[in-house]
């Protein structure tokens, strides 16, 4: 086997507290992270040596800065294998959205080295040591609940449901997200998230970092706001953002909703899927 063809999921959190920062300098976080059907396909292919990156994607960096790589290189370094990859991305996910992409991609790359070039190996760490949602990826969990930095994960049991998402087409980093946070928040009450996402009660969660980007991005408020005006339940923003999520119940169907708002708002990326 020389080549492989790994779908690389997206997710949302479904409710993000963030608390004092660690020693380590990140922050304690806990939230709810759920796989997504929507997905990015990642493509692999034995050469001889180095690290090739292509994308469809002009947005997504091709060198040392594209987390894909950076996971191809730890691998490489960790085993001491010898050979090289190319790496080539069909972007479905956007850049920079608080779906996790880049992430997945990065998940999807060891997983893949894996295969192509076995070895020992703690995938694991390397994951963690990638970024705070590569071992979530890696683990292909449905859902799990995520603490510490986000390297805590317990495999939670989700009801599917259907999700329609909005990217108002603003791309927002992880650190700027963390910068703009005004106040820190409880842990999250997942017993009564998933209460509720079985259909008994009201959908109460928060996302911490949500009301810094919003008051930044009058495209974050936008977004939010129609969501809400479709009858969506927990509409929120996901992980850093920008991209604002809610979930269909009743008689009309994501994708009906997902139809008026492009139809209303057609700069924006607008998606629907299942969770899990």
């Amino acid at each position: 086997m020389n080549s492989l063809r790994i779908k690389a999921p997206a997710k949302i959190n479904l409710g993000l507290g963030v608390m004092a920062k660690r020693g380590d300098g990140f922050h304690e976080i806990d939230t709810l992270l759920v796989r997504l059907a929507l997905h990015d396909v990642v493509n692999l292919k034995v050469i001889p040596k180095g690290i090739n990156i292509a994308c469809n994607d002009t947005r997504v960096p091709k060198g040392k800065d594209n987390l894909a790589a950076q996971a191809a290189q730890s691998y490489f370094d960790a085993t001491g294998v010898k050979g090289g990859i190319a790496i080539e991305i069909d972007k479905n996910i956007p850049v920079a959205a608080g779906l996790g992409g880049g992430s997945s991609n990065a998940a999807a790359v060891l997983l893949g080295l894996l295969q192509l070039y076995p070895h020992q190996v703690d995938l694991l760490s390397l994951a963690q040591e990638l970024g705070s949602d590569v071992p979530f990826f890696v683990l292909n969990l449905p859902a799990a609940r995520a603490r510490g930095r986000g390297e805590r994960l317990q495999e939670i049991g989700i009801t599917k449901r259907e999700v329609v998402l909005i990217n108002p087409g603003i791309e927002v980093r992880s650190k700027d997200a963390y910068r703009a946070l005004n106040n820190f928040t409880p842990r999250l009450q997942i017993a009564n998230i998933l209460t509720a996402l079985g259909g008994q009660g009201e959908l109460r969660y928060f996302n911490g970092l949500q009301s810094g980007i919003s008051r930044r991005h009058a495209g974050v408020r936008s977004a939010l706001k129609a969501l809400r005006g479709q009858k969506l339940e927990g509409v929120l923003m996901s992980g850093s953002g920008s991209t604002c999520f809610g979930l269909a119940s009743g008689c009309e169907s994501g994708l009906d909703i997902a139809r008026k708002l492009r139809s209303d708002n057609p700069t924006w990326w607008v998606h629907t899927t299942t969770l899990g």
